[in-house]
């Protein structure tokens, strides 16, 4: 295959604090999983130092930009969030290299950020208003107030659009934030944070890299930051929630998933069905927070079901994200690979059986990249790991069930509660069992990403995570109400 490698040197990205570009003596590389003799870039491996110093500029800047109204705040946001339509090639292709995601995918993330964001924006006149409230011979004022100081800490698999949804949610709310990139993904995600900052205050976002290890902690101890939103994985999440707890921090957590995706009796098995499904099944090479990863189907039509998912995954194309053909990137870490392949080991020891799906792009390619074929697991039970943990993976279980009370015990018999969905023609009826599915959104004939309504609040329950992004509750994450009673003299 004809390749479209892209050329561009190798980048080196800063730090941002207090509205300049800051260096250090040590830097991280930042490599491509698809090739992995690929240096994409570097990034400055920042210390506590750092994080003292933007933490600083955030809560001095803090005070002036609280001071504006909603309203004023939105209209300097959506400006600047206009500079983010510009560039979007380069910072896709640089997007592809770093993340490993198909370009489609990751043009479509940068180009989301703007559209999205700005619907928050519209919250402003509302958040302005507060609430009035009547009490005899009294009144009442509700008022929001911003926390301060937030830090935002985001994952490596989507995060342009989940840093932007953590800041743009502070920012309008009337914090100043303190961006942590993730060390593996960080080149567009701060190339983004650049455009978008030169048209802000200086102080109102600094970005701070580095290992987790090394300024995780100065990060979510420090004694001036009052409020941390985390997207990221349950174990660093309860770690995080123990910093906290120090100084009684506000936290907003979005965590892991194990979203199962219950398939009714009546359920349609046409193209555009299975290509819904196969989408929230493999998008981002399965790892994605809300794909879904168990798949229930009834028992009867167990066979008609999987050569249907089957022959749809035979458009799925396995490779370089920068091949045009390609629509399946690699696992992002050599790490990820190998639990990959240890929970699809366990499974066949178990008893399971695999089909592969789709096709490879190019076997050298794939042999020297941290690759994994789309795989469909059948003949394996609920305690299974790969059935029991989030897989974050290109492997999905299937099993079947008799009854739907069965079936949605087994849904909900797991740590985790994020999202989930259920299939079938009689959408009444669905919406019945997605009612009862334990799960802080459940999808209808759909599942994943492309689902999601952003009007509506978005998270997990159990231990999928703690408050809600999106939506007027998404803005409401990052206030803090103020009640304000008057009596009548």
């Amino acid at each position: 295959m004809s390749s479209q490698r892209n050329v561009e040197a190798p980048i080196t990205e800063y730090m941002l604090i207090a509205g300049e570009r800051v260096d250090g003596p040590v830097r991280i590389e930042v490599r491509n999983p698809a090739r992995p003799d690929d240096l994409v870039g570097t990034i400055v491996r920042g210390t506590p130092e750092h994080v003292n110093q933007a933490v600083a500029a955030a809560k001095a800047a803090q005070a002036a930009w609280a001071a504006r109204t909603f309203a004023a705040r939105a209209a300097i946001l959506g400006s600047a969030l206009s500079h983010l339509e510009n560039d979007i090639d380069r910072r896709a292709a640089v997007f592809v290299r770093e993340n490993g995601k198909p370009l489609a995918e990751a043009r479509g993330e940068l180009m989301s950020v703007p559209k999205r964001q700005r619907m928050a924006l519209e919250y402003a006149p509302e958040l302005d208003a507060g609430r009035n409230l009547a009490a005899p011979q009294r009144r009442t004022f509700v008022f929001n107030r911003p926390y301060g100081v937030v830090v935002s800490i985001v994952p490596w698999n989507s995060p342009v659009s989940l840093a932007f949804t953590q800041v743009v949610a502070a920012l309008l709310a009337g914090n100043c934030v303190v961006l942590k990139p993730p060390e593996t993904c960080p080149l567009s995600l701060i190339r983004s944070v650049m455009m978008f900052a030169e048209h802000l205050p200086p102080g109102t976002i600094n970005v701070v890299t580095g290992m987790p290890a090394e300024i995780g902690d100065a990060l979510t101890t420090h004694p001036d930051v009052d409020k941390i939103g985390f997207t990221g994985s349950i174990p660093s999440a309860r770690h995080i929630m123990g910093n906290a707890a120090q100084s009684i921090k506000g936290v907003t957590l979005e965590l892991g998933g194990n979203d199962p995706a219950i398939i009714l009796d009546d359920a349609n098995f046409d193209a555009a069905t299975m290509k819904s499904m196969l989408d929230a099944t493999f998008q981002m090479t399965g790892q994605i927070c809300m794909a879904i990863k168990r798949i229930y189907v009834p028992t009867k039509r167990r066979d008609e079901f999987l050569q249907s998912f089957c022959d749809a995954a035979k458009s799925m194309v396995v490779g370089d994200g920068l091949e045009p053909t390609v629509n399946m990137g690699p696992l992002h870490t050599r790490k990820a690979q190998l639990r990959a392949e240890g929970l699809l080991d366990d499974a066949v020891r178990r008893g399971a059986d695999v089909v592969n799906l789709g096709k490879i792009d190019n076997e050298t390619t794939f042999s020297s990249g941290y690759f994994m074929r789309p795989v469909v697991v059948t003949g394996i039970l609920d305690d299974a790991p790969l059935m029991a943990e989030e897989q974050f993976c290109p492997a999905i279980p299937v099993a079947t069930y008799d009854d739907v009370d069965e079936v949605v015990a087994r849904a909900n018999q797991t740590i985790f509660g994020l999202s989930g969905s259920v299939w079938g023609r009689d959408v009444d009826r669905a919406i019945g069992v997605a009612s009862r599915i334990e799960a802080g959104q459940v999808w209808v004939n759909s599942h994943g990403v492309q689902a999601i309504n952003h009007l509506a609040p978005y998270g997990g329950v159990k231990q999928s995570g703690i408050g809600r992004k999106s939506g007027i509750e998404g803005i409401r994450e990052y206030v803090q109400s103020q009640t304000v009673t008057t009596r009548e003299q």
